[in-house]
């Protein structure tokens, strides 16, 4: 995946990139950008020696991408699914058959809820390794379009 910034500051070797949605993006959601935040800063990996204020282009592996949104979308839906269905069976399996249903559709929230915590603490020490590190390729001569996405 390719996207354009701005260098807004340095942090050593990494750079941090304020990334602008562009109207031309519509709203494919591929940046996880809506309507109303139409400005994000992300931190990457200068290994192009940018400086502040120049444009970028930066990429993240698509493997990284699948296994971000793999993190981020499938675990919590399994283990919500996981739970509800789990809860009913052990519920009707004790015979308690009276709001299975809810008490399932109640523990699997509370499982998903869970996962996006583990999530969450494992996306920190994936930051601190830099699995997930954007980053910058190339430096732009000027600015183009913020939001372009390889398919």
């Amino acid at each position: 995946m390719f996207s354009i910034g701005v260098v807004e500051s340095l942090k050593g070797q990494n750079a941090v990139v304020n990334l602008t949605r562009s109207t031309a993006c519509g709203d494919c959601g591929a940046c996880q950008m809506g309507k109303e935040n139409l400005e994000r800063q992300v931190e990457a990996l200068n290994l192009a020696g940018a400086k502040v204020g120049d444009y970028v282009t930066m990429e993240m592996e698509d493997n990284k991408v699948l296994k971000a949104a793999f993190l981020v979308y499938i675990i919590p839906l399994v283990v919500l699914v996981t739970c509800i269905f789990g809860t009913i069976s052990i519920l009707q399996l004790f015979q308690i058959s009276k709001n299975a249903e809810l008490y399932g559709f109640l523990v699997g929230l509370v499982g998903m809820f869970i996962s996006f915590m583990f999530i969450k603490k494992r996306d920190k020490k994936l930051a601190e390794r830099g699995d997930m590190m954007i980053t910058i390729v190339k430096i732009n001569e000027e600015e183009s379009s913020t939001c372009t996405i390889k398919i």
